[in-house]
């Protein structure tokens, strides 16, 4: 198995798990705010994840023989720049599909899709910083937009205040995305997202005792528990854990991509939970989405791609 099928795999079952998230936030935003939600959520990753870093460290040093250090400059920086990008995108989205619902003017579904445009910012943002994009890439980025958009918006597209919100969100992701890249071979992997959710909690925990300190009553906090060990549990303790372990053995641009398979699980789980088929649109969606993901899985693209650019470059000469 290929570093890249490896890295895929991982970060599929990240968005199985962020994708069945979206009804435990639902759910959540009923009794508490944006900034509670994400600072609660956050802290119940950090704490589940503390443990299994000195499980693995125990396990590596016994395999290895030598003592091993986690601690380290790159696990600081790493950590502070991950749990700020993090807590900026996901309090982004969140206010994002708030703004939308009070001006109805959109919903979670086109909220979905804005959100997932980080698979553009991600490559586009890659080549600035001197890498270099396969074919088959922006051919899947291209097939996986029409497949967000078939599953995702539902009614005409139009431009409120949240969806700008939300295009802030996708660049914070973007941003979340290749802080990962660059520090995942510098610090263990379960530490540097333990210490991300440290400070998007911080972060975000300064902004709940702000903003939102009418909220934080006994019973609208005892009514969203369940939810919010749900979030924190699975979406951030062990699907940005996935994430981040996934990054490790997989290209950046192939990452966001098939991370971007989020508003297919969102969409399934919701069908799954509410009893709803999908619709024609939606499996169409679906279909092109996993086609995309199969096409920069295979190097058939890059191949064709190659062959016809020699060929032309032969009839000029």
């Amino acid at each position: 198995m290929n570093n890249n099928l490896k890295g895929s795999l991982l970060l599929s079952i990240a968005t199985i798990l962020w994708g069945s998230t979206f009804v435990a936030q639902e759910v959540a935003a009923k009794y508490i705010g944006s900034f509670t939600l994400n600072c609660l959520r956050s802290f119940v990753g950090c704490v589940v994840l503390i443990p299994l870093i000195f499980i693995f460290k125990s396990k590596k040093e016994k395999s290895t023989g030598k003592n091993i250090k986690i601690l380290s400059k790159p696990l600081i920086i790493g950590g502070v720049l991950c749990g700020t990008a993090l807590a900026v995108a996901a309090n982004l989205q969140q206010f994002g599909i708030m703004f939308n619902a009070e001006l109805s003017e959109g919903d979670s579904g086109k909220a979905g899709f804005i959100t997932a445009m980080y698979i553009i910012f991600v490559p586009l943002i890659s080549v600035f910083m001197g890498k270099k994009l396969r074919f088959s890439i922006v051919i899947s980025v291209l097939i996986s937009i029409f497949g967000l958009y078939f599953i995702s918006v539902k009614q005409g597209f139009t431009v409120s205040t949240g969806d700008i919100v939300l295009l802030l969100c996708a660049v914070a992701f973007s941003g979340h995305i290749l802080v990962i890249d660059r520090f995942v071979t510098k610090a263990d992997a379960i530490a540097l997202s333990s210490v991300q959710f440290l400070v998007a909690g911080v972060i975000s925990g300064i902004l709940m005792l702000i903003f939102e300190r009418d909220c934080l009553t006994a019973s609208n906090l005892t009514s969203s528990i369940i939810p919010v060990l749900y979030c924190g549990i699975l979406s951030s303790g062990v699907a940005y854990t996935l994430q981040i372990i996934g990054q490790l053995y997989c290209e950046t641009n192939i990452a966001s991509l098939v991370m971007s398979l989020e508003s297919v699980f969102s969409m399934l789980s919701a069908c799954i939970f509410f009893g709803k088929l999908p619709t024609s649109r939606e499996w169409i969606g679906c279909a092109l989405m996993m086609t995309a993901i199969l096409i920069v899985e295979t190097p058939f693209a890059d191949r064709v791609f190659e062959k016809v650019f020699k060929q032309k470059e032969k009839a000029k000469a």
